[in-house]
């Protein structure tokens, strides 16, 4: 395996794997409303827009994207593995590459909003729950786990 940074050639590929991931697990308190607005939020265009605010990379295999997962100056964003791929360790490849890269840009600390589903997950690597959190404002269309980690 290995991890690159994020190309625009790359946004079908993740769009993908999101949409496979929500299709076939359960990630836990999202209504189908917020599937839907997860999905949008995560269109190939929304996921080249983010990118020049997010510092994406991709895990690669046999030259296909199988993950994905970014950090800005203040939260992990989009770690998503390819549902075939999962337990194969994958995930925290990933995450450890982009934490090793956060604390190169000189982050202390750094924050994610966790699915339930990928809360367990994240403990293993250090993070903290602080609390939950529910989009859109107002409404309980997505259910979030607010997590913290020193790096």
């Amino acid at each position: 395996m290995e991890i690159r940074a994020f190309e625009i050639r790359d946004a079908q590929d993740v769009f993908s794997i999101i949409k496979e991931c929500f299709n076939k697990i359960d990630l836990g308190m999202h209504t189908s409303s917020g599937i839907q607005i997860q999905l949008e939020g995560n269109s190939p265009e929304k996921l080249i827009e983010k990118s020049h605010k997010v510092r994406y990379f991709v895990a690669i295999q046999n030259t296909k994207v199988i993950g994905i997962c970014g950090h800005d100056h203040e939260r992990i964003h989009t770690l998503f593995i390819k549902p075939d791929y999962h337990h194969e360790g994958i995930g925290g490849k990933l995450l450890d590459f982009v934490l090793q890269h956060a604390k190169i840009e000189g982050l202390s600390e750094i924050r994610t909003w966790s699915t339930y589903f990928a809360v367990d997950f994240y403990k293993r690597f250090g993070f903290q729950v602080l609390n939950d959190i529910y989009l859109p404002e107002g409404k309980r269309d997505i259910g979030l786990v607010e997590m913290v980690r020193t790096i």
